[in-house]
């Protein structure tokens, strides 16, 4: 997808108290916050950055993990998005957080990265569940992999399906198409598929892994639990009453014409999708995290 309501479900269940719009595997212990940021703290020591490394980030949304990648490596960012207020208030957060010296957003899109850039610009570059809304992930890949120096490594985490899914089942199948319509997806694809995405595309694959392989033992917090709500302040809007008190507001806003037209069905969608990336993590069917690290060679 912390992917301004132009959000998906998943992220919108979180976007209160966050600049960072993504899952994150996660420790008993530890907060949903503390996971986010461990998972970009992740993504900038597999990079290998540090002060006056120059960063792509593709996909950037408002720019929450580039702003605490900068702050943790002291790194040069520059974050791609094809939403112009994404865009305007993005910088407006790195001019108040004092990073506009190393961190900006700019209008593009991704699918035509290879083209917004001279050739050899940046030393690394990263995507947190961004590309898996691009119709061509090759496309994509082939224009990062065009814009990084020689030796320069691209990180991730992808939306993918597990190896439990099975196509000739039609639960299977129901799942992955309501994670996709929801979400605003192309076709879901398996982890071999983005590693043979990224070799097409001229990367060394170094390493490609589920990082919610172990999403269910007893160390970890499943991914999708802020999706399924609590009997919390904070969490009691994902509950199955909560998501029913808030659609049945907002239908009725609509109705005496304070929501604009169209809101109760987007509300329908987003409480459907979200019941689907909980089934689908609980089968084990989808992950979020697919983790992989890529090198110019």
């Amino acid at each position: 997808m912390y992917k301004c309501i132009d959000l998906s479900a998943a992220q919108g269940s979180y976007q209160v108290h966050s600049q960072s719009f993504h899952f994150a595997p996660r420790f008993v212990g530890e907060t949903f916050r503390e996971s986010l940021v461990r998972a970009e703290y992740f993504l900038a020591l597999k990079m290998g950055i540090n002060r006056g490394s120059k960063v792509l980030d593709v996909g950037c949304g408002v720019g929450g993990p580039m702003r605490n990648i900068a702050r943790f490596t002291g790194a040069d960012i520059t974050g791609v998005t094809i939403n112009d207020y994404q865009v305007k208030v993005g910088n407006q957060y790195c001019s108040q957080k004092e990073l506009s010296d190393v961190c900006r957003l700019m209008q593009g899109d991704f699918q035509d990265i290879g083209r917004s850039f001279p050739e050899e610009t940046f030393d690394a570059a990263y995507e947190i569940e961004a590309t898996c809304h691009s119709p061509n992930r090759r496309e994509v890949f082939r224009g990062i992999h065009k814009c990084l120096k020689k030796g320069g490594v691209f990180v991730g985490y992808e939306w993918v399906v597990c190896p439990n899914y099975n196509a000739s089942n039609t639960d299977h199948v129901r799942i992955k198409e309501g994670i996709e319509v929801g979400n605003g997806l192309p076709t879901l694809v398996s982890g071999e598929e983005i590693q043979a995405c990224l070799k097409d595309a001229g990367f060394e694959v170094v390493e490609a892994y589920d990082a919610n392989k172990d999403v269910h033992s007893p160390q970890n917090i499943p991914w999708y639990a802020t999706l399924q709500g609590s009997w919390s302040m904070e969490g009691f809007r994902m509950t199955r009453f909560g998501r029913c008190t808030t659609h049945l507001l907002i239908s009725i806003l609509e109705l005496i014409k304070i929501a604009p037209p169209g809101s109760a069905r987007v509300s329908a969608l987003l409480n459907a999708t979200a019941l689907d990336l909980v089934e689908g993590g609980e089968k084990e069917l989808f992950t979020p995290s697919y983790f992989f690290v890529a090198r110019k060679v």
